[in-house]
Formats: structure tokens, sequence, C-alpha cells
């Protein structure tokens, strides 16, 4: 070859190159732009407030209510070390209110029967009025009773447990209007990021809504604790308020989508709002796949609402491990299912795409991924012993690997019936939320005897992990990815 043709097809692959680099940046700016981004972005801001105001009276809890001094000294658990634990920045060693443990109980436990109770009623009316309406009003409507916290508080606990079981209540639409938005919203081929994405908020929240709870407890202003209820409120109020001006209940309805968007998500979706359509309650009753979400549903909240609930007191009375003193290690495993999740979301798409993976072999890949693994590693973390940072990096290892189900059955309902993906959600929420009773009073029961011993943690442990594997189990058996013929929409 001549040192002209050389350079002539030096300069074409440079062109071509540098083709495929602005039509990527084109694409990649063009996707950042579009309104179905901007949705998701808004859902993952929405879902951090849900998680915040879920977590945020178990935080403030422990600055509102009188501690015995018995408990403030010594070590838990005289068999493990101590970590240095810094008292200095405790605002109220003798809190506020004087409720007994059963009585906290009744406060942390109130917001479930009241979130249980309102889920399918509110799935169902996601349906009828519509997503956008739905979610928004949920998180609003639980900001103002978020704000009512601290007043409630002092009124008297049968008052604060009626508010919480009222946030329960109007928190209980969140989740099934934002799945009823996402099948009108998310194409085919998008669905595990756009899930992923808004689903890691979760998580963003239960991270960073500690630290920040943790810290305005600490301050003078009104005993420190209100502080945080009053914060959390506010924000839900602003993002409210962006909520109603930047997202539409469909493609059809927004006033600033561009056509071509318009029609590539009609096109995928497969909905048509213009024509009311009855859900075939027996069909999905019936159906073996939505039984397959359930039970991993199921699996997956005992796992999450049993880490958001024994993990802080196996810290404390297992490890001596003082959380507000080492923040950024307990924050460790949250952070872990916050990258898993997004990590997850973008891999399964990006193999779907290119026709790599079925969708159906990738839900239950996923699904099995986020239930055997983080039950290896809960285990694994309960027999490092006294090995505080070991422990501590298995829970993260296994959290990480726990974010995939962010792209298993959580999104599952958008492939099986995007038209019903809301009340699908909705059913299979409501089972899951039983978790959130059983999962603390399982911990409790089998640790009752001694809460420090390690070896009766190991049997929580494993209780932990078998339910976990048989809801991936049964996921595995009767999960599909493809779309059902009760869902399809005929026209005509």
């Amino acid at each position: 070859m001549s040192k002209l043709e050389s350079s002539d097809s030096s300069e074409t692959e440079q062109l071509i190159d540098e083709d495929d680099e602005q039509n990527y940046e084109e694409a990649l700016l063009q996707k950042l732009s579009s309104t179905r981004y901007q949705l998701s972005v808004m859902g993952f801001l929405g879902f951090a407030l849900i998680y915040s105001f879920r977590i945020n009276m178990s935080i403030a809890l422990v600055d509102m209510v009188k501690q015995p001094a018995a408990e403030k000294s010594g070590p838990a658990n005289k068999n493990c070390p101590v970590w240095n634990k810094d008292t200095s920045s405790q605002n109220n060693d003798v809190g506020t209110f004087d409720w007994t443990p059963k009585e906290q109980a009744n406060v942390l436990g109130a917001f479930y029967y009241g979130y249980m109770v309102a889920m399918i009623p509110a799935g169902y009316l996601a349906t009828r009025i519509g997503g956008k309406q739905m979610y928004g009003l949920g998180i609003v409507l639980t900001a103002v009773l978020t704000l009512l916290t601290p007043a409630a508080a002092h009124l008297g606990i049968w008052w604060l447990i009626i508010l919480r079981g009222l946030e329960g209540i109007t928190e209980a639409a969140t989740f099934p209007a934002f799945h009823h938005l996402s099948g009108r919203w998310t194409p085919k081929l998008e669905r595990s990021i756009f899930a992923s994405m808004t689903l890691s908020g979760s998580f963003f929240g239960n991270m960073i809504t500690q630290p920040i709870i943790g810290y305005l407890c600490t301050l003078e202003l009104w005993n420190g604790w209100p502080l945080g209820f009053y914060a959390n409120g506010l924000l839900a109020i602003i993002w409210y308020v962006a909520w109603c001006f930047l997202v539409y209940e469909s493609p059809d309805k927004h006033p600033r989508i561009s056509e071509r968007e318009r029609n590539y998500i009609n096109s995928q979706t497969q909905i048509d709002d213009d024509k009311p359509t009855a859900i075939p309650w027996k069909s999905i009753l019936t159906s073996l796949p939505v039984f397959g979400i359930v039970a991993a549903h199921f699996a997956n909240n005992f796992m999450l609402y049993g880490m958001m609930s024994f993990l802080p007191l196996y810290f404390a009375d297992v490890l001596n491990f003082d959380i507000a003193s080492n923040g950024i290690l307990s924050a460790l495993p949250w952070v872990s299912v916050f990258i898993g999740t997004l990590t997850a979301g973008q891999l399964t798409d990006l193999l779907r795409s290119r026709s790599l993976v079925t969708t159906t072999f990738a839900r239950k890949f996923n699904q099995v991924i986020s239930t055997f693994l983080p039950s290896i590693f809960l285990l694994l973390a309960g027999y490092a012993g006294c090995d505080d940072i070991k422990a501590i990096l298995f829970l993260a290892v296994g959290m990480l690997f726990f974010g995939a189900a962010g792209s298993g059955f959580y999104c599952n309902n958008l492939d099986l019936a995007p038209q019903f993906a809301g009340i699908i959600y909705a059913i299979s929420n409501f089972f899951a939320t039983l978790s959130g009773f059983l999962a603390p009073l399982i911990v409790a029961s089998l640790t009752e005897e001694n809460v420090h011993s390690s070896v009766l943690w190991i049997h929580a442990f494993y209780v932990f992990a078998g339910v976990s594997w048989l809801g991936g189990s049964t996921f595995l058996l009767l999960g599909s990815g493809e779309l059902q013929a009760w869902a399809v929409i005929r026209n005509g």
C-alpha cells in the first residue's frame, strides 16, 4: 500500500471514529434530556424521600425517649472488644418521653399496619385516578403528616401511633402508582435501567438519612430531634411542586415531549389509555408468574426489612459497634446495594438490547443472584465472630448482589402486564409487607434468651437465608419475562 493510500485510510478511519463519537454523544445527550429520563430522576428523588419518611422515626426515637442509665454503661457483649464510643456529640442524655419498649415498637409498627391495609386499594386507585396524581399526593400528604410528628408526640403516644398509621396509608399509594406510571413510560429494553435507577433512590434515602438525622439530633435547637421531621417534610413539599410541573401521566399528555420520543415510547409500551380496560382479577390472581413475583417480593422484603431493623441491633449488641461514631462503616452495606442496583440495571438491559439473553433468563438470573448470594454472605458475617471489619465487609458484598433484585422481580410486572403493573405490584407488596412484622419478631424470639449471643444470631441468619432461598427458588420455577395473554390489548 502506498503512503498516500495509507494516509487516506488513516484519515477515513479517524473521520469514522469522530462520527461514531459524535453520534454517541448526541444519543447520550438526547437520552439525558428525554422526558422519560426526567421522570426517572424525579422518581429517584421521590423514593429517597419515601424511605427517609420510613426510617427517620427509628433514628430519632433514640433521642426522643428516656434511656435507663444501665443501657448506657459498659459493653453489650463481654466477648468482643469495644469500639471507641464518642458521646460528646449527644445532645440529650435523658430524652423527652418516658415510653416503654413495647410502646416504641407500636410507634414503629403502626406505619406498616396502615401501609399494608391500604396497599391493594391504593393500587386500584392508581389504575383509575392515574399514577402521577397518586404518587405525588402519596408523598406530599406523608410530608404534611411528617411535619406534624413532633406536635403529635407531645400530645401523647397514641396520637403519634395514629399519625404513623396514617403515614403508612398515604405512602401505600406510592410504589403501585409509580409502577402504573412506569408501564406507560418505559420502553421494553429500558425497563431494567429505569426500574433500577428509580429503586436505587430508596437505598440512597436509607444511606443519607441516618447520618443527617443523627447530626440534627445533636443540635440544641428544639432539642434536636424535631429538626429531622421538619427538614424531611419541607424537602418533600418542594419536590412535589417540581413533580407537578415536570411529570405527566403518559407521553400523549406531555406538552414538551418530542414527537420522536412519543412515538418510540408508545410503540414499545403497547398501552392505550383512551380505552378503559377492566382489571382481569381472576387472571392475575391465578397467574403462576404473578405467584413467582409474590414469593420473590416477600423474600426480598424479608431480607431488606430485616437488615433495616436488626443490623443496628447486631452491630450494638454483638459487635459492640457504635454506629454514631462509625457512620461510614455502618452505611457501607447501603452504599453497596445502591451501587449494585444501578450496575445490574445497566448490564441487564445492555445484554437484552444485544439479544444475548432473553428477558425471562435475565429476570431469573438477577433474582437468583439477589437472593442466594446475599444469604451466603450474611451467614459468613455471622461466623466472622468479633471481627467487626470482616463482618461488615461480608454484609457489604452481600448487599451489592442484593441490588440485582431491581432487575429481577421488581420490574417483572412490567414484562408480564404493563397495563396492570400497578395493581400487580400492590398485590405482591401487600404480602411482602407482612415481612415488616415477621422479620423483627423472629429475630426477637430467637435472640430473646441472650441478645448478645453470636450463636443465637446465627440461628436468626439461617432463617433469613432459608426464606431468601425459598423465594428465589419459587421465582426460578414460576417466573416469566413474557407478556401474558390476559394482558394483551385487543384492537377493535
